[in-house]
């Protein structure tokens, strides 16, 4: 034998429950990390598509492409819908963010739970 054993460490029913949400909650912070990384990247897209409507000073506008045809509109309407889409995606990043820091505090509680009863006998890094 040697001289570290392995200690045999019984696991509750609620021990395995933490254990199964802390997985679940795990893959959601991930999902989340992932929904605001997108989100991050739409909303800069938004705002560069301002920039190059604001800079685009075209005779007969800005045309749109719907479909398969292009379609003159006006830079107002086309200022005004991004500025909607930039508002309304700003507002979902923030739930998203808001979300994924609630996600977190739990997620550190239960690894702490879990790690003060199993010690190194389980692994809760990624």
């Amino acid at each position: 034998m040697t001289d570290v054993e392995q200690k045999d460490i019984e696991v509750a029913r609620e021990d395995q429950e933490r254990i199964n949400k802390f997985s679940r909650l795990n893959m959601r912070f991930d999902e989340l990390d992932e929904e605001i990384t997108t989100m991050k990247s739409e909303i800069q897209a938004f705002k560069d598509a301002v920039e190059e409507v604001e800079g685009c000073m075209e005779a007969d506008g800005i045309l749109m492409k719907i479909g398969e045809a292009y379609t003159s509109v006006d830079e107002d309407s086309v200022t005004e819908k991004l500025t909607r889409l930039i508002d309304d995606s700003e507002a979902s990043l923030s739930k998203k963010s808001d979300e994924i820091e609630h996600v977190k505090t739990e997620l550190d509680s239960l690894k702490k739970l879990l790690y003060g009863k199993f010690g190194t006998s389980i692994n809760l890094e990624k």
